[in-house]
């Protein structure tokens, strides 16, 4: 199983966004390197959906950009489930961009948010552990 590592804080800025979306799907890019996170890059849902999201051509080409400008690589297209359990649907799967992508669900479903990481192949996905980094205070 492909393992992926998230330091906590970017963790926390996942969940904001995608909080502060509710109660519609949040999305964005998930970029680092070597399975190693390192940015969160937030889009605007311009479907305003429960269930879809929808982001404009012009403006994924130019977060892509910042990405690469930035010398990072996508890892993961991320969305949220406001209020479904957190396995990609049919739809999703079927809209998935690119088998190279993993696709990262964040589900509010229950109080406390779940994330799950999963690679696509062929329209079918498989879990990736997710490893979130707890930061060192001392």
């Amino acid at each position: 199983m492909e393992t992926y590592y998230l330091q906590e804080c970017l963790y926390e800025e996942l969940i904001q966004h995608c909080q502060t979306c509710l109660p519609y799907e949040a999305c964005g890019f998930i970029a680092g390197e070597n399975n190693i996170i390192s940015g969160i890059y937030p889009l605007v849902n311009e479907a305003k959906t429960v269930n879809r999201f929808f982001v404009r051509k012009e403006i994924v080409h130019q977060t892509l950009l910042d990405i690469t400008n930035a010398n990072k690589q996508v890892l993961a297209v991320y969305h949220s489930h406001p209020s479904t359990h957190p396995h990609p649907s049919q739809l999703d799967l079927y809209h998935h961009p690119d088998d190279h992508l993993g696709m990262v669900i964040l589900s509010f479903q229950s109080t406390i948010p779940t994330i799950k990481w999963y690679k696509i192949t062929n329209k079918t996905s498989t879990s990736c552990s997710l490893v979130i980094l707890k930061e060192d205070h001392s």
